[in-house]
């Protein structure tokens, strides 16, 4: 009884974090063409508040990853799943790799471009937009085949 209701509360808190890292993506992709476009005074504060979007991103995508890994062996682990979720737990690593060098790292980048010349800052912001995609991409990837064995019997599949 208490694996299952440990197993249920890490999963709630891993859809809260999955939905918050999606949400904040969805910010910081707008955030660095606004950086971009800010005037030299008001830049710093763009970057600054970008800066802790980013951060707060990093948090929540390793708060998924461990809330995911932590319901799926309280749910019982390998021999328990279907084999969707094998393949998610690997997926989940590529998300959050993709959002440390793909939205991470090319906003520090952005961030030190601007701070200093701003010349090659939009490839950056391009780069950040980019990754973001990319990451919602497979979000939608993952949230799938999570859902698959519901999905297939409601499409009978």
């Amino acid at each position: 009884m208490l694996a299952v209701t440990l197993k249920w509360i890490l999963v709630v808190l891993h859809i809260i974090t999955a939905a918050a890292w999606f949400g904040l993506g969805l910010i910081i992709a707008r955030h660095g063409k606004a950086a971009l476009s800010a005037d030299a005074p008001a830049r710093p504060t763009v970057l600054a508040l970008g800066s802790r979007i980013v951060r707060i991103m990093s948090i929540m995508i390793v708060l998924t990853l461990v809330f995911s890994w932590g319901s799926f062996f309280a749910g019982g682990a390998f021999t328990a799943y279907p084999p969707q979720y094998h393949i998610t737990f690997t997926l989940i690593l590529v998300l959050v790799a993709i959002h440390f060098f793909l939205i991470r790292a090319p906003w520090n980048r952005l961030a030190a471009a601007l701070t200093g010349s701003p010349s090659d800052a939009s490839t950056h912001a391009k780069r950040i937009s980019m990754g973001v995609g990319s990451g919602h991409l497979l979000w939608l990837v993952i949230l799938v085949l999570m859902f698959w064995t519901q999905l297939s019997g409601a499409l009978g599949l």
